[in-house]
């Protein structure tokens, strides 16, 4: 999509850099906060895009149905996953409550540029669903959801006339509970799931939904981008200048690679 480009800018990288400077001004207090090591590219499950945006096709649909696909790094997964517990049975703790504040604090201090980085993300948000909304009242994409419900709806168990824009909404929280889905959308999908969402992809193709959404939000989204190119470009110069300044911060104070 058009505006793929200027996310430059990665908050996970952010909040690994800044959990590094905390654990170091933690140490100082005489406490431990083991921030591990982390894979800073942050790579996606495979069905997830670089931009955060879950992904759907017919092969996607047979390896996992509508759930996420496994970490793209299992050992960064892992290590981050062991750091949270760890870390939440440090509490409560009064004492490491308020070392904590005072070096989240005081890592802010020093960096202002936390907050308006990530406004630029949040400017980009606003462009996208600004042209999500457009692309979904436009007649064809209206048209096209109407024949995907038609095509699908005779090999379900469940309605989909609430069902307004499939890549969100899809499956309804009835069926997603009935098949066992977690809150986090990973789990192992039933041959039932699994079935449901391989005819969904067909459907969504066959109707002409994916493509025509695919085209019209391409559209929309090129030209909010010639609108506010200049802004544009600024956010992604500003992004590429804190992702130089965060590695050099991850560099710095990373434990070394496993």
């Amino acid at each position: 999509m058009p505006l793929d480009e200027f996310y430059v800018y990665s908050p996970e990288l952010d909040n690994y850099a800044e959990q590094l400077q905390i654990a170091k001004c933690v140490r100082a207090q005489g406490r431990d906060w083991p921030v591990p090591w982390q894979n800073t590219d942050f790579p996606q499950a495979e069905n997830v895009n670089t931009t955060g945006l879950r992904l759907f096709t017919l092969d996607i649909a047979r390896q996992w149905g509508y759930r996420l696909a496994p970490p793209a790094d299992p050992e960064s997964a892992r290590l981050w996953e062991e750091f949270a517990t760890t870390a939440d049975a440090f509490f409560p703790d009064a004492e490491l409550d308020e070392i904590l504040l005072h070096c989240t604090d005081e890592v802010r201090t020093v960096d202002a540029e936390f907050t308006t980085t990530f406004d630029g993300v949040n400017y980009l948000s606003g462009l996208a669903l600004q042209a999500e909304e457009v692309v979904l009242q436009d007649p064809a994409v209206i048209e096209a959801t109407a024949q995907w419900r038609d095509c699908l709806e005779p090999l379900v168990s469940f309605s989909l006339r609430s069902i307004r824009e499939p890549w969100t909404e899809m499956p309804p929280r009835s069926a997603a509970t009935a098949w066992g889905a977690t809150a986090d959308g990973t789990g192992t999908p039933s041959a039932e799931e699994i079935a449901v969402a391989m005819a969904d992809a067909e459907c969504r193709d066959s109707s002409g939904l994916a493509g025509t959404k695919y085209e019209r939000s391409w559209d929309e989204q090129q030209n909010l981008v010639d609108q506010n190119r200049d802004k544009l470009d600024r956010i992604r110069e500003a992004a590429a200048e804190r992702k130089a300044k965060l590695l050099t911060i991850v560099a710095e104070n990373a434990p070394k690679a496993p």
